[in-house]
């Protein structure tokens, strides 16, 4: 005699269904990604402006950063998926995470001489500072 379906474990399956669809629907409002906010800090050091942002779970090569004058832009993306080849897998799942983020920094910085660095899942950017003898024109003598 073939054995009865269970009404509970498909219940679990749908209710395990609707978190994923509402867990991706959120992500949506979020911004579309696992991290809804990139966590920065902004230091004045003196010489240079340092921005330190958390990107956990992104590698160096999901990371794309442009410098500006007077702001830095960040962003990254990752696809991720775990396969066993000797697996009979009944589920697989796999994730895709992305974030942005563009930081105003309080000083004009030369974007051409900033340096990045990602160790551990945080970013530093080093800025140095624009020489604000130097932050645009030059001196016109009045005759």
């Amino acid at each position: 005699m073939p054995e009865k379906p269970n009404p509970f474990e498909e219940l679990d399956e749908l209710i395990e269904r609707m978190n994923r669809e509402f867990s991706e629907l959120s992500r949506t409002f979020e911004g579309g990604g696992v991290l809804a906010e990139i966590a920065v800090d902004v230091a004045d050091t003196g010489d240079d402006i340092v921005v330190t942002a958390d990107l956990p779970g992104f590698d160096e090569s999901d990371i794309d950063l442009r410098a500006e004058r007077d702001a830095v832009t960040l962003s990254a993306a990752s696809d991720r998926e775990t396969v066993a080849d000797d697996a009979h897998y009944h589920r697989k799942e796999r994730s895709h995470q992305s974030v942005s983020r563009r930081i105003p920094l309080p000083s004009e910085v030369d974007a051409e001489s900033a340096t990045a660095s990602h160790t551990n899942g945080v970013l530093t950017v080093t800025l140095p500072k624009r020489d604000p003898d130097a932050a645009g024109g030059h001196e016109i003598d009045v005759e």
